[in-house]
């Protein structure tokens, strides 16, 4: 009766032969994971670094804030809100926000609009 012999699934040399692979495997995915590892910990280092530069630089500068910037300031008495400085003025809400998409062209259609009746 061959049903209850027991067969072996597989011969000493595939065994070597798969073990042995198995191992190369393990070693190339120990060796690339600490490339891995090592490139994480140089990106953290990058980054700290040029956080720190840029803290200092921001420190040493002698205007700090846009909203105290001299120039912007006269950009918004002479341009966005004639007379005064109104950062919520409708014409800076246009013009400095970002738009997208379709609100393009018909952002480009009022302006040229409102340029055509200003003349």
């Amino acid at each position: 009766m061959n049903l209850f012999i027991e067969k072996p699934l597989f011969s000493r040399r595939q065994f070597l032969k798969g073990s042995g692979i198995l191992i190369g495997t393990a070693v190339l995915t120990g060796i690339f994971a600490k490339f891995g590892f090592d490139a994480f910990a140089a990106s953290d280092e990058y980054i700290e670094k040029r956080a720190a530069g840029l803290y200092s630089l921001d420190e040493s500068m002698a205007i700090r804030k846009s909203h105290e910037n001299p120039e912007i300031l006269q950009l918004y008495k002479d341009f966005l809100s004639p007379g005064e400085v109104k950062p919520i003025s409708e014409k800076a809400h246009h013009l400095l926000h970002t738009k997208y998409g379709k609100d393009i062209s018909t952002f480009i259609q009022q302006l040229k609009n409102e340029a055509s009746e200003a003349a």
